[in-house]
């Protein structure tokens, strides 16, 4: 891994290059299935090397970062949902993920409350524009 570090470090900003088109990728098909083939791909670098990329920079692949985006996306809108008129499901097949159960157990594990917790448990005046 150390000569594959220097690797990416030698090769400066083509990576950083490389790597933001790929992000770019992310951002912008966040609601669709995506396959390390096509990051590949859109960042002009083989799997094994954006795979690399991803973990020098992020410290996890290129899978485990889009599930990551889309959770903390899921957090998000559920921070600031309506309880009373949306539901965790609804969110969850929003930000792509089809499992409810498994969506469960990433969002826990990663943000250390549950999604429902998340909808239900906040201040109701963090969700009323213009109040305090």
């Amino acid at each position: 891994m150390a000569s594959i570090n220097k690797t990416i470090e030698s090769k400066g900003s083509t990576h950083h290059n490389r790597l933001d088109e790929a992000l770019a990728y992310i951002a912008q098909h966040m609601k669709e299935r995506i396959q390390l083939g096509q990051l590949s791909e859109a960042s002009g670098v083989s799997k094994r090397t954006i795979g690399y990329l991803f973990l020098h920079t992020y410290g996890i692949t290129p899978m485990a970062f889009v599930k990551r985006e889309r959770l903390r996306k899921a957090s998000r809108l559920l921070h600031h949902a309506d309880p009373t008129t949306t539901t965790v499901a609804s969110i969850a097949r929003e930000c792509s993920f089809a499992h409810m159960g498994q969506f469960s157990l990433d969002y826990k594990r990663l943000l250390g409350e549950s999604p429902s917790d998340s909808l239900h448990l906040h201040p109701q005046a963090d969700r009323i524009p213009g109040r305090q």
